[in-house]
């Protein structure tokens, strides 16, 4: 028995001394929530590994740094969580998912994504998503922090997501709400209460724009609490 033990003991660190020496064969990436988000693609990973100089391939296990890789590829500010591990074969392996924007920022020459715990993000020209856009006056006074609350709702609600279009703040710093359907454009005022606020506004989708339409009035106002004034569009 205690022979087999030693044995068994110099064999395990035999076998671990050759596979520390065998040389990474085969990298493999995946996106493990590809399928519900399209923000980041395999090749664009691969980019960021040859950009950091982390490329595994040909170079001995033993010497691979998983964890360095995973802190590394984390500081791109477009990768949410990031796991490195090595498997059988010489194969390393890196999963990865993506940061989840909730609204675009296009206000004072800035131009860029919010993700949901309220970090930028990089617009990109091939990510294309039904996110509201922010425009106007987005300063020191209302800022896309006030703002990130609201967008999330929008952006987490299918109704609201499909329906709402852009996000304006006027010169007075009051939210002004762009649908995609109709030509209305609904004054929300300040951000707070918003739920309330839209809740209220579907009531009158339901009850009251579904009879007249879309198109009656050019204005529906929410600024005030527990109510919903419409103004009629203007006949020319």
């Amino acid at each position: 028995m205690v022979v087999l033990v030693v044995y068994l003991f110099v064999s395990f660190f035999i076998l671990r001394s050759y596979a520390a020496e065998d040389k990474c064969r085969d990298l493999q990436v995946e996106i493990l929530d590809s399928a519900a988000l399209h923000y980041v693609s395999p090749a664009d990973v691969y980019g960021y590994i040859e950009e950091y100089d982390l490329d595994p391939c040909g170079k001995p296990l033993g010497q691979i740094d998983t964890e360095k890789m995973e802190r590394t590829l984390r500081l791109n500010g477009v990768l949410g969580s990031v796991e490195c591990y090595k498997k059988a074969g010489g194969i390393v392996c890196v999963e990865v998912t993506q940061r989840v924007p909730v609204m675009r920022v296009m206000a004072n020459g800035g131009n860029y994504y919010v993700d949901t715990e309220g970090r930028r993000m990089v617009a990109r020209a091939q990510y294309r998503a039904h996110l509201p856009l922010v425009t106007g006056c987005v300063d020191s006074v209302m800022t896309y922090s006030d703002l990130l609350p609201l967008a999330r709702y929008i952006y987490n609600d299918s109704f609201w997501n499909a329906q709402i279009e852009q996000i304006y703040v006027n010169e007075r710093h009051e939210i002004e709400l762009i649908p995609r359907v109709g030509r209305q454009t609904i004054l929300l005022g300040s951000a707070q209460d918003y739920e309330t606020k839209l809740d209220n506004l579907m009531q009158v989708y339901r009850q009251v724009f579904n009879q007249t339409g879309w198109s009656m009035y050019d204005t529906v106002s929410l600024k005030f609490k527990d109510q919903v004034v419409c103004t009629r569009r203007k006949k020319w």
